[in-house]
């Protein structure tokens, strides 16, 4: 019997990758599947932030006669992850399919995880509680489509299993693959080995990592010495995620960036809860052009009109 599915992305910054699946999913089983199917016999509703979730719940009287299914980290509630799950499970034979790249028609990547999961367990962050311990997931050759040049990973911790990392990134370059990863590497588990196989990588854009906690300052600033020993440009081609305003004071959030500043990279302020003080730090720091042309300090009296 053949469904009428209809598909719903509230808040997608790039192609919803749980919805180009399910679209597979279900043509697989000669459904009809779109964003704009009427008369729907079941509605996916994918919302990514938390701010959006009452939207996607309204979404729901829209089709009072349609199986309305809500999902996506949207739902979740990093403080208390027992209060709100997926209504349903996706089924797992629709995470592990390519995705109907045909829903997004002028993207030009592939889109997929090779691992999901982590092993860290940051109370900021879902992934833990949500997908358990790190874990292999699919190879790239399990999603490329042959007419896209780039791939588009969204791992959580890409390297924490070196050999699968090695393994998918050897792929990446003999198919002459850019690859593209826009969750922040750890660089708290950076070594010359994996920093010399991404050397050979081509990357599509900036390698992002990340600087959540002020203890890990060390272990920051060993992996940043690293990447220079292996021969990145760390101005051009190295950033910081620095996560602020979570288990932390201004002088440490500051300090953060002018640590990275100090030692040639780039850095991206990340609000966990914005501030005054936290939207100020972000004006300067993410915008390239002020954060390498003058100091916070510099920017911060011109902003307020001090002399």
């Amino acid at each position: 019997m053949t469904h009428r599915i209809r598909l719903v992305d509230i808040d997608s910054k790039i192609p919803n990758l749980a919805l180009m699946q399910l679209s597979t999913y279900h043509k697989q089983q000669g459904d009809i599947v779109g964003f704009d199917v009427e008369d729907p016999d079941m509605v996916y509703v994918s919302c990514i932030f938390c701010k959006d979730a009452g939207i996607a719940r309204g979404i729901q009287t829209l089709y009072p006669d349609a199986d309305v299914i809500l999902g996506g980290s949207g739902f979740y509630d990093v403080e208390n992850l027992s209060n709100e799950n997926f209504k349903r499970e996706i089924p797992l034979p629709a995470q592990k399919v390519i995705p109907d790249y045909s829903l997004y028609p002028k993207v030009e990547y592939d889109l997929g995880f090779t691992t999901r999961g982590c092993f860290r367990s940051c109370q900021f962050c879902i992934v833990r509680a949500k997908e358990g311990n790190i874990h292999r997931w699919q190879h790239i050759s399990e999603f490329h489509d042959p007419n896209h040049k780039i791939v588009h990973l969204l791992d959580n911790n890409i390297y924490a299993m070196k050999d699968w990392f090695f393994e998918n990134t050897n792929y990446c370059i003999e198919n002459n693959l850019k690859l593209r990863v826009v969750p922040g590497f750890d660089i708290r588990i950076i070594t010359e080995e994996i920093a010399t196989q991404m050397k050979k990588v081509k990357w599509d854009g900036m390698l992002n990592f990340a600087w959540d906690n002020i203890g890990d300052e060390e272990k920051v600033l060993a992996g940043i010495d690293i990447l220079k020993q292996s021969g990145f440009n760390l101005r051009n081609q190295i950033g910081f995620y620095v996560l602020v305003e979570f288990d932390s004071t201004h002088e440490q959030d500051l300090h953060r960036v002018n640590t990275l500043k100090e030692k040639g990279v780039n850095s991206f302020v990340m609000q966990y809860k914005p501030s005054q003080f936290s939207k100020h730090l972000a004006r300067w720091a993410n915008r390239r052009q002020l954060y390498w042309s003058m100091d916070y300090k510099d920017y911060n009296q011109i902003s307020r009109g001090e002399s």
